[in-house]
């Protein structure tokens, strides 16, 4: 084998680690923040396991065509960097070694990465988009099939509120149903039966009802006050719950340009509409210059690694990072020309990729240009400085005996530990939001949403994300700072002085408390405000408005102990409901008794003051009406009981959270969900300190071998935590193990693995 040709298989088996860690390690996190938007479906909806593995293996294709050109980039200039940093490009080009034979194995991992990502393109991501719609409309009616939860109003089908006090989920049977339906002509009928069920067949489903009362309430405006009430063994309502529309959905054979393979988009181009035509080409294009881009990465990447002599892998991944941040927001801006009725449709998809090989050549012909340095300006003006102190470190470490604190490598690894934490997580929140960004492409392209809401969607996303991406950035921090002191034998020198491995930990410790601590304070004081308004834009930006809590706009709340359920408005500032409109059962909770509606209603005395009232009381077949001034109403919850909050936990705070828990469980609701995320609202921030707990172990353990190695732990950790941690959610979620059990048994599992990794250690 010839010099040359051992040169380029060793620059590939360089490169190829790095190319396979970034994909591995780019793919769980993105794979992880995709999942997580369907975990709501997976837990409301009960879907069965195949289902759900079908939602993961739609996903996956998705997630790759991201992935795959940003691994091939960051492999190649990550392995540039390091034969650069450590001299080795030098000495291959004194050996009369070109550029091109340089480059070319780059260009070779660009090629494969160019034809996994058209394949991925061209057949597996139209076919996962397929596929993800088709099991999201099976979610979907899977859903509506699912019984109301018991102690819980569901307000999903239009122009009904329905409320169960027992039931039996297995069954789908319910037991004490309460009917609130909004007639079109204003009337309003209320319904209760003993026992109730959703029968669907074909498009069609009703509400089967047995040992039913209706109540029919007239028009709040009509001069007829009369009032009809009926009794009936059984019931049947016809109900509109979408199935319908969702079964005509899954049966059509149109598709979208998303879903379209090669051939289909062909056809699309040469027998649609101009509207068609043109999102054909769109479509065909967009997906074109994005299978190219690995091929264009390698090339620039191989560039710009060859001209690296500082600075090693660190300054290979803030080179990567620039790049995608600049490749993807010139492809934005190249959607954005393309989809305008007046621009060029080839040159608006293919902007960012002309881009990327201008700048290409332009390093190709430019060999008069000095090599990048990148720490070298940092070194020189620090030179000055650190000398100027060296005596003075010295005096102070020395000085600090052998347990002293901080000593000099205690600074050195806080400084260490900074800079990597600091690199990761931005490298990461980066990556996750150009992700999203893609994910929103085309409904930002199709509602002509401005650059000013996107960018305040991507604002108030950052909370989130932070708070998401703490643990696992800790986790590579640590393994990386502690597998390169195992590397360097800077832990065996530290033992030799008499130190112990604990003493070793403690500043990543130190440092692991305050990134949990931070975590804490986002998660608390930023992230529950910022939640609720990027929500709010992301709807937006899809096209649609933030849905009420329910369908009619108004607060509905039941109150176990004196059999009542109460409709209203809460008026916060005076502590007074407006509209209320509060429905009396009878000992068995079964039947109305009594229906009080008002003007406003204030708390006095322990009572609740209805005013300008009306009473409708029903005894069998009899119903009597009576309108006073006042109706007091005794033994009503208090004030606090009947005020409004956000219901999802991700926009509230702890307090908050456990307010809402109390007030749910007062009305008698099903809280384990509640309860539940409360408590991983708790771990949260802890499992910033035991990712960087079982995180210094590993790396000692596991860093002679090298760097990668630790990441690739790394990789296997984050992944094996997030699967244990969503399985206990779902065990938590369905009641089938106490919520502290299973929020809490992550953390406490890791934590041991900890233990007992560290005791492998020598002390």
């Amino acid at each position: 084998m010839t010099a040359r040709k051992l040169i380029s298989k060793y620059i590939i088996l360089e490169a190829i680690p790095y190319v396979l860690l970034s994909g591995v390690l780019l793919t769980a996190i993105l794979f992880t923040q995709q999942a997580g938007r369907f975990s709501e479906l997976a837990v409301y909806a009960d879907l069965p396991l195949e289902l759900a593995a079908e939602i993961a293996a739609a996903l996956l294709p998705n997630v790759l065509i991201m992935t795959v050109p940003v691994a091939v980039l960051a492999g190649i200039v990550i392995g540039f960097s390091r034969l650069g940093s450590d001299s080795e490009i030098v000495a291959i080009r004194a050996a009369g070694v070109g550029s091109w034979t340089l480059l070319w194995p780059a260009l070779l991992l660009g090629a494969l990465g160019t034809a996994g990502a058209l394949y991925l393109h061209m057949k597996e991501a139209p076919q996962a988009a397929r596929d993800l719609r088709r099991v999201a409309i099976q979610g979907a009616l899977k859903k509506l099939e699912s019984p109301v939860e018991p102690r819980t109003f569901n307000t999903e089908i239009p122009g009904y509120v329905i409320y169960v006090r027992d039931g039996d989920k297995a069954q789908g049977t319910w037991g004490r149903v309460f009917i609130y339906a909004q007639q079109p002509d204003g009337s309003t009928r209320i319904v209760t039966a003993r026992q109730g069920r959703i029968d669907s067949s074909a498009d069609k489903s009703e509400l089967v009802l047995s040992d039913a009362v209706a109540l029919k309430l007239p028009p709040p405006d009509s001069t007829d006050r009369s009032n009809v009430v009926e009794h009936l063994d059984q019931l049947r309502l016809a109900v509109n719950t979408g199935r319908a529309e969702l079964l005509e959905t899954l049966s059509q054979k149109e598709v979208q340009s998303e879903e379209r393979e090669w051939t289909e988009l062909q056809q699309q181009i040469h027998s649609g509409t101009d509207s068609e035509r043109r999102e054909g080409e769109r479509t065909l294009h967009r997906r074109l210059a994005l299978s190219v881009s690995p091929l264009l990465f390698a090339f620039f990447g191989g560039l710009i690694g060859l001209r690296i002599r500082r600075g090693g892998r660190g300054a290979g991944v803030l080179l990567t990072l620039s790049v995608v941040i600049i490749y993807y927001l010139i492809s934005l801006l190249g959607e954005s020309i393309a989809r305008n009725s007046g621009g060029h449709v080839v040159f608006g998809e293919w902007l960012a990729s002309a881009a990327i090989l201008i700048f290409s050549l332009l390093l190709l012909v430019s060999n008069r240009l000095p090599a990048i340095n990148l720490k070298e300006k940092l070194l020189r003006g620090g030179r000055h400085d650190a000398s100027a102190q060296s005596a003075t470190i010295t005096d102070h470490t020395v000085g600090a005996g052998r347990s002293g604190f901080p000593s000099l490598l205690d600074t050195s690894l806080f400084r260490t530990l900074t800079s990597s934490f600091l690199t990761s997580f931005v490298a990461l929140v980066f990556i996750f939001l150009i992700f999203t960004l893609f994910e929103l492409w085309r409904f930002i392209g199709r509602n002509n949403v401005p650059a000013g809401v996107i960018a305040r969607y991507l604002l108030y996303l950052l909370p989130l994300v932070a708070v998401e991406l703490f643990p696992a950035t800790m986790l590579i921090t640590v393994l990386i700072t502690y597998a390169l002191l195992a590397r360097r034998s800077e832990a065996v020198a530290w033992w030799a002085s008499g130190q112990s491995v604990y003493r070793l930990m403690l500043p990543g410790l130190l440092f692991a408390i305050a990134a949990a601590a931070g975590a804490w304070l986002v998660q608390e004081h930023v992230m529950p405000s910022a939640n609720v308004k990027q929500e709010a834009l992301r709807a937006r930006i899809r096209g649609g408005q933030p849905r009420a809590m329910t369908g009619t706009g108004r607060q509905w709340l039941a109150s176990v102990e004196s059999r009542r359920l109460y409709s209203y408005e809460f008026d916060e500032q005076q502590e007074v409901l407006r509209e209320p409109s509060i429905y009396e059962l009878d000992d068995e909770a079964v039947h109305l008794k009594r229906v009080i509606i008002g003007k406003t209603a204030v708390w006095a005395n322990n009572r609740l003051l209805v005013k300008e009232a009306e009473a409708v009381s029903v005894r069998g077949m009899v119903v009597e009406r009576q309108a006073t001034a006042d109706v007091p109403v005794d033994q009503v919850e208090a004030p606090a009981i009947f005020r409004p909050t956000v219901d999802k936990p991700s926009q509230l705070s702890v307090t908050a959270l456990a307010g809402y828990l109390r007030a749910a469980r007062q009305r008698g609701s099903e809280t384990a969900a509640l309860a539940l995320a409360l408590q991983r609202k708790y771990v949260n921030p802890l499992s910033v300190i035991v990712m960087a707990f079982i995180g210094m172990p590993l790396a000692l353990a596991f860093g002679r071998r090298g760097a990668i190695v630790a990441l690739v732990v790394a990789v296997g950790v984050s992944i094996a935590y997030w699967g244990m941690g969503s399985g206990f959610q779902q065990l938590g979620n369905h009641g089938l193990l106490p919520p502290e059990v299973a929020a809490w048994s992550p953390p406490v599992i890791f934590a041991a693995a900890g233990t007992y990794f560290l005791s492998r250690i020598r002390t």
